[in-house]
């Protein structure tokens, strides 16, 4: 709050105007209408001082309340997210390379490309691909090619892979020249099982790489920390190529950096954490998942089941509602924008009131939490092709038939392809409740799997009738004895 007096306005006055308001303090309005006309013109401009003035300060104060940023700085590691990678596909081109030492006995090369946009118009331009394809690939990366060169740029690394003695070995091209022969010789131990290959994964070797990047009309040269790996763990994986050499080698990259900042909030110390998924070395405002944490002692972490927060979503703090707006391209500056008072703060984890939805049954009609104000509501998310989910069915028909509709509703979401598909299977397994489908062939950020940010099949979600969510995740057995207090 700001308070305005007379004295803090006269100061931006001349001595003699001064002295003319403190000669009209004290008078009356009679007085005041038999003012001179040069006194009226004072009187005039000083309160057009007077309105500019607040008008300047209160447009300060409103930036200052619903503008904020933090600035992030890069940390090593994983921290407290999941782990990601990129695959490096057997390249369809030929690369060009050199000095490969004589003793690997077998390799293959592979093309690790770190601005895709930019080495995918490279390719284009040098008439690589076609523009049928290229305008595929435009549209699946969403390319603008104002902003790209059309001079090569270097924006890609090569990393060789092969089997040494038996082990295999891992060469990056750090230095981005094409040569492998001045570069360090990584070897692991191979095959490993999976356990094995889970616990060796954060001692595995990092290599400061080099690499052009085109931003801004400008060529830049920028490093990164990969991490390479030969272990795929459970993903099953094969390639579409006749090379036999190609099908052997497993090819994975990771960059193990994360950005980390704080932020005061309505009085409220908040660190930030940011990820963008360790597969690219940019923070698409798409692609960025981050915590936010005001009790250090007790982080929040996406190993331990916490859901992130992205860019677009709403936070509370104290009873006021932030968006998270934006972050620059290298993550290094985090946008967040006051919303307005919410003494209800939404979320989508246990605690927090569930955001609005409307969501479609199989019949195409609404769904609606207010159609049930006075029940706790079980969100059971599931697809036709999860079996994990079917496995699930005989518990949910348990938990169905024990509480009273008039307290409890089991919703079943159906994250499917096909409506009728779902329809002949609930059918068949009398599933004789509520049910949601959401096409799973079909982008939507205002779907409830993208609102809820539902990665993992099955997922419960409860729901209080005041709409808060009071357990996620769960096993029935604690859902029932959930209920069973509640009921």
């Amino acid at each position: 709050m700001l308070l305005f007096t007379n004295e803090v306005i006269l100061e931006k006055h001349s001595s003699a105007t001064v002295r003319e308001n403190s000669e009209i303090r004290g008078q009356n309005d009679d007085f005041v209408g038999n003012r001179t006309t040069q006194d009226k013109f004072y009187m005039l401009y000083d309160m057009k001082q007077l309105i500019y003035i607040i008008f300047i300060i209160l447009i300060g104060c409103n930036n200052s309340k619903t503008d904020f940023t933090a600035d992030l700085n890069t940390q090593d590691g994983y921290g407290i997210f999941r782990p990601g990678n990129v695959i490096l596909w057997p390249s369809q081109d030929s690369l060009n390379y050199r000095n490969v030492p004589k003793d690997i006995n077998e390799y293959v090369v592979r093309s690790l490309p770190l601005q895709a946009d930019q080495y995918f118009w490279n390719k284009y331009v040098a008439k690589e691909i076609g523009k049928d394809q290229f305008e595929k690939i435009s549209k699946h990366y969403n390319i603008d090619t104002t902003t790209l060169s059309n001079k090569y740029i270097d924006c890609e690394v090569l990393i060789l892979i092969g089997t040494q003695q038996s082990k295999r070995i891992i060469i990056v091209d750090s230095d981005n020249d094409g040569d492998f022969g001045d570069e360090k010789i990584f070897e692991y131990e191979y095959p490993l099982n999976n356990q094995k290959q889970k616990e060796i994964q954060s001692a595995l070797p990092q290599v400061l790489t080099q690499y052009e990047y085109f931003e801004n009309n400008r060529v830049k040269t920028k490093e990164i920390k990969i991490k390479p790996s030969p272990y795929k763990g459970s993903l099953g994986l094969t390639f579409n190529t006749e090379n036999q050499i190609e099908k052997k080698y497993y090819l994975f990259a990771s960059f193990p950096e994360f950005k980390k900042g704080n932020i005061n909030l309505n009085g409220q110390d908040l660190e930030i954490f940011v990820s963008n998924g360790f597969s690219r070395v940019n923070y698409p405002n798409g692609e960025v998942s981050l915590f936010l944490a005001s009790n250090i002692d007790s982080l929040p972490s996406e190993l331990k089941g916490d859901i992130p927060y992205q860019i677009g979503d709403v936070f509370n703090v104290k009873g006021h509602d932030y968006l998270i707006d934006s972050i620059t391209n290298w993550g290094d500056r985090l946008f967040i924008k006051y919303v307005g008072l919410n003494s209800k703060s939404t979320g989508i984890n246990e605690g927090f009131y569930i955001p609005k939805f409307k969501a479609k049954r199989l019949d195409n009609s609404i769904f609606e939490l207010e159609h049930y104000p006075n029940n706790y509501i079980l969100l059971d998310f599931w697809g036709t092709w999860c079996n994990p989910c079917i496995k699930l069915i005989p518990e949910l028909k348990q938990i169905n038939s024990e509480f009273s509709k008039d307290k409890f509703v089991l919703v079943s979401v159906a994250f499917d392809n096909d409506p009728k598909k779902v329809s002949n299977f609930i059918s068949k397994e009398n599933m004789n409740w509520e049910h949601i489908f959401v096409n799973q062939n079909k982008q939507d950020r205002n779907s409830l799997i993208e609102k809820l940010k539902v990665t993992s099949f099955p997922t419960t979600i409860l729901i209080a009738p005041d709409g808060k969510i009071i357990a996620r995740d769960k096993t029935m057995d604690e859902l029932r004895e959930i209920l069973k207090n509640a009921l």
